[in-house]
């Protein structure tokens, strides 16, 4: 196989990017030692083009060995298995980076701004990303994981297929047909954009119950093959018939038992009413998640693979909502999961070869999508604490004395969501040159919580008028709730001069104008039954719900995907991008509270908002351990799957003509 230009060239490990150590630019004598290193040089050179013409196959395998650091000497033992781990913190950009690393300095109570203070990924910067689709200078994550998983460009939407709509091979497939482990821990739904990139073929992300189908491998898969090995993640919803209460399939499918009948060890960490359930000793409690299998949980045995664990219905809970939950029903952070799946996959009895994860910090995009500063700091947060820890696997087994195994990580963003500036000018007077995280620290609950937790009370206090023959609730008593509750100590955490302040009267009076707006005059659309004030209080609850169980913003109610759309005529799961999942459609659109209350938090902070969508600047590249070299500098976004390509010796080529002529 000869050369191809389109792969990342092979760097010599020996290379010096510092023109002050090359022996022609560097003004230290030029040693004997420099010489006889500049004629291996040249030899190593020179063998490359003999053999090249003679095998270039294996040329093109000794460049890649040289450029990911897996080069041995004949007389030494090759590396019996390669490992990537390629993490994702979507939708966070470089300002986003900036951000968390002054929040984390805030947390550590230091607020000195000439403090060297440094967050687990700003040691392994080596280079950026162009992150456009083939359709928009501003991709969507679909496309942006399509081009990590195919190596090519696509259209917004695109969930591994090309502009032309065609099935292009991804690493996973590849690496899958070579013999090598796969995984995928995300904290959205496994069914989301990102993940099923990487392990599916679709025209559109919107179709998350064939993207399930297909995952799980089977008639449905279009290789016919099972292509993962491992999924932890939230959407049990898209696995589960529409016959179970939490399900957002239109159709009786069960993927869950179907997944069980080929072999894969399916575990749920919620109840689904289904016959899937019935005999489950396989439920996971919040509590215990995989720990503790011969202790709190001896009816559970260790995971064998294929192994799935479905954490929620929908999304996991926001990080900064799960640090709230009660401990026996709190999910575990996104370390946790992460963790386990490296040591499920490293010491699988079939791992032979290595194998290929993708982790991903998915809900970082979504705190951005809802211009929410504390719940986007408190994700990324995980996503760090998550570095650090595989940053210490990867040393663990990169440098294990007579271990033949090699381990290069690598994390990006697919974009950058919401335009976030660091600095807000809040008036017309001269520009305030500062912006304070640390008013962020105290926040307990994500904005749309919040706005579920507000809906909630004003519903209560509609009622309790209502029994008293009152037409309108009490002022006072919900600004109060919105004072403490909302803004305050269980709030967004304002609650004296280190947040700015307590909560003003113009924000409360903002919140109480879209609750009068949005709640006090809503009217639902259909009715029930004669009782109009009951099918209003129905649809509040309907939305309240609705917010908890999403955690993502609604679309607005001119979305042709929303109007017209009622409560009560059966389930509908509309994808419109990375900010929205529709589960069960409420009838009324509540998204007016959650923008103001995620306005005053971010106000306080001094943070500015562009969009509640993504925006197309360059994204940040890291790398750490074998084969950095090929990840250095600016380059568009589909070389990231080219390096993994080249590092894995992947033949996506193969795969697509399969996926393309059966």
């Amino acid at each position: 196989m000869p050369l191809d230009p389109k792969l990342p060239q092979p760097i010599s490990a020996g290379h010096s990017y510092n023109h002050h150590h090359h022996p022609i630019t560097s003004s230290k004598p030029y040693t004997k030692l420099q010489a006889f290193r500049s004629v291996l040089k040249g030899i190593n050179i020179g063998l490359l083009i003999l053999i090249f013409f003679v095998h270039p196959r294996q040329t093109y395998e000794y460049a890649s060995d040289i450029a990911s650091g897996a080069w041995h000497w004949p007389w030494t033992s090759p590396p019996i298995k390669t490992n990537i781990i390629l993490m994702i913190s979507d939708g966070y950009g470089p300002a986003s980076v900036t951000f968390t690393r002054h929040f984390a300095q805030a947390l550590n109570n230091d607020t000195d701004y000439q403090t060297h203070f440094q967050l687990p990924l700003d040691t392994i910067l080596v280079g950026t990303h162009r992150s456009r689709s083939s359709s928009s200078l501003i991709t969507d994550s679909a496309a942006g994981a399509t081009a990590f998983s195919c190596a090519t460009k696509s259209y917004n939407g695109a969930i591994g297929v090309t502009p032309n709509g065609k099935p292009c091979g991804t690493v996973f497939e590849a690496a899958k047909r070579k013999g090598l482990l796969t995984g995928v821990v995300v904290t959205s739904r496994l069914t989301d954009a990102t993940p099923a990139a990487f392990i599916s073929h679709a025209a559109s992300r919107a179709q998350e119950p064939l993207i399930a189908s297909q995952m799980i491998g089977g008639i449905q898969n279009p290789l016919g093959e099972r292509t993962l090995d491992l999924a932890i993640g939230g959407g049990g919803c898209a696995f589960l018939p529409n016959s179970s209460f939490v399900s957002c399939r239109q159709d009786d499918e069960d993927t869950v038992q179907y997944a069980r009948s080929l072999g894969w060890d399916v575990r749920l960490a919620f109840p689904s009413n289904t016959s899937s359930d019935n005999n489950d000793l396989g439920l996971f409690t919040h509590q215990d998640g995989f720990d503790s299998f011969s202790d709190n949980n001896a009816h559970l045995s260790e995971p064998e693979l294929p192994f799935m664990a479905l954490l929620s219905p929908g999304n996991t809970p926001y990080e900064i909502d799960r640090r709230n939950i009660p401990e026996p029903l709190r999910l575990k952070p996104l370390s946790h999961y992460a963790m386990k799946a490296l040591d499920i996959l490293s010491r699988s009895k079939q791992n032979t070869k290595g194998f290929i994860i993708m982790i991903e910090g998915s809900q970082i995009d979504l705190c951005a999508h809802n211009n929410d500063p504390a719940c986007h700091a408190r994700e990324a947060l995980a996503y760090h604490d998550t570095i650090n820890k595989v940053k210490q696997w990867v040393d663990q087994h990169n440098n294990v004395k007579n271990k033949r195994e090699t381990t290069l990580l690598i994390s990006t963003s697919d974009h950058e969501t919401g335009g976030m500036t660091l600095g807000r000018q809040l008036s017309g007077d001269y520009p305030n040159y500062a912006y304070y995280p640390e008013r962020l620290l105290n926040a307990k609950h994500s904005t749309p919580i919040l706005t579920a937790v507000l809906i909630d009370f004003v519903r209560m206090e509609k009622r309790k008028a209502k029994s008293r023959g009152v037409d309108e609730v009490d002022e006072k008593l919900v600004k109060d709730f919105i004072q403490h509750s909302i803004l305050g100590e269980s709030g967004l955490g304002l609650v004296g001069l280190a947040q700015g302040g307590e909560p003003k009267e113009q924000e409360i009076e903002a919140v109480w104008k879209v609750v009068k707006d949005e709640i006090l005059s809503f009217k639902p659309t259909f009715s029930n039954n004669d009782d109009v004030d009951d099918d209003d209080d129905l649809e509040l609850a309907r939305a309240s719900r609705y917010i908890r169980h999403t955690r993502s913003t609604m679309p607005s109610s001119s979305s042709s995907s929303w109007s017209g759309l009622k409560s009560g005529q059966g389930k509908t799961m509309t994808v419109l991008d990375d900010s929205t999942f529709l589960g069960p459609v409420p009838g009324v659109n509540l998204d007016g509270i959650r923008k103001v209350i995620s306005d005053i938090a971010a106000k306080r902070a001094e943070i500015g908002f562009s969009t509640s969508g993504h925006t197309g600047i360059d994204i940040n590249v890291y790398a750490y351990g074998k084969g950095i070299q090929m990840l250095m500098g600016n380059q568009d976004n589909t070389n990231i799957g080219k390096v993994i390509q080249s590092i894995l010796r992947l033949d996506l080529k193969s795969v697509t003509k399969d996926l393309n002529t059966k």
